[in-house]
């Protein structure tokens, strides 16, 4: 009898898992499915959509994308860089949509480089660049002899946006590459203490804005990078504009409060820089839809656009 309910087991225990089996087979295909939905929904609703150019930068494969207007004008055009944060990726700015609306309306050209993990770089972005680490100064030189190449660009007139991870690599841009760029803003940026080497042969004006509540670069307090000593510890907001204001021997102080922000403007400064920042009271890490009653990004092309190179 024993030996009887044996040989009934084994097939029932063989069925069972096979049962199992299948069942985890559909709970693997499920969850790639479900994940090949979920990047293509990323992907779709944030992915970059605008045109890819490929090039080569000493003997590294890079891209970037690029908007320019429909119609062509007859004059030459400005370029705007959009500076990505986060892993620098293959996604769209903050208010792209916005700005491509713009550019086409005031014929401007958009650049939207990708940044690039290095060496042991905790950051997609080179932060305290110097001689051995200038593979995104590179980079960036590049994207603007390339685009030159293919549109009718403003020498005078670049200017550059950059967000998080992107506003830090945009005082790069101020320190190594101030004869190229006429005016750079940023947001919930900072950058080192001491840095290795900025020495910046013209004084770019700048915008910063950051929120009091960002919980990821904090506005009031300096921080460290976990895996990233060679970049050095990061000024707090207030230390950052003090920087600035203090390199370029700013003379005058004017303040606008709100409910919602501070706005400072320090003027009178040395080869006619200024030095703007908007403290968001109840700001946090998130890109403003607005500031004041205008969206940012018609702000900051406001003040951007206030300036060209000598």
């Amino acid at each position: 009898l024993f030996r009887h309910r044996h040989r009934h087991r084994v097939p029932n225990m063989q069925r069972r898992l096979k049962l199992a089996g299948l069942m985890l087979l559909g709970i693997a295909v499920l969850a790639t499915l479900g994940y090949q939905w979920y990047l293509a929904w990323v992907t779709r609703e944030y992915g970059q959509h605008l045109p890819r150019i490929d090039i080569t930068v000493d003997t590294t494969d890079r891209e970037y994308y690029v908007f320019a207007p429909n119609d062509v004008p007859d004059a030459p055009m400005p370029l705007v860089f959009l500076l990505n944060g986060g892993d620098a990726g293959h996604w769209r700015f903050p208010q792209q949509f916005a700005w491509q609306a713009l550019a086409e309306e005031l014929d401007i050209v958009l650049a939207v480089p990708v940044g690039k993990y290095v060496q042991d770089n905790e950051g997609a972005w080179q932060l305290n660049t110097s001689a051995s680490t200038y593979q995104d100064i590179d980079y960036i030189n590049h994207i603007i002899d390339d685009v030159a190449e293919r549109h009718v660009i403003d020498p005078d007139r670049l200017y550059a946006v950059g967000y998080s991870l992107g506003s830090m690599f945009a005082y790069e841009l101020a320190c190594h590459l101030s004869h190229r760029f006429a005016a750079i803003a940023s947001f919930a940026g900072s950058m080192p203490i001491r840095p290795t080497a900025c020495d910046p042969k013209r004084h770019v004006p700048l915008m910063h804005i950051h929120g009091v509540n960002d919980p990821i670069i904090a506005y009031a307090n300096t921080w460290d990078w976990k895996h990233w000593p060679a970049v050095g510890t990061m000024r707090d907001v207030p230390g950052l504009v003090a920087f600035w204001r203090s390199r370029y021997g700013c003379r005058t102080v004017d303040t606008a409060e709100s409910p919602s922000e501070v706005h400072t403007v320090y003027a009178e400064c040395e080869q006619n820089a200024t030095v703007e920042h908007y403290q968001l009271l109840a700001g946090t890490h998130e890109w403003p839809a607005t500031l004041g009653e205008r969206p940012t990004y018609e702000v900051i092309w406001a003040f951007l656009s206030r300036y060209a190179l000598p």
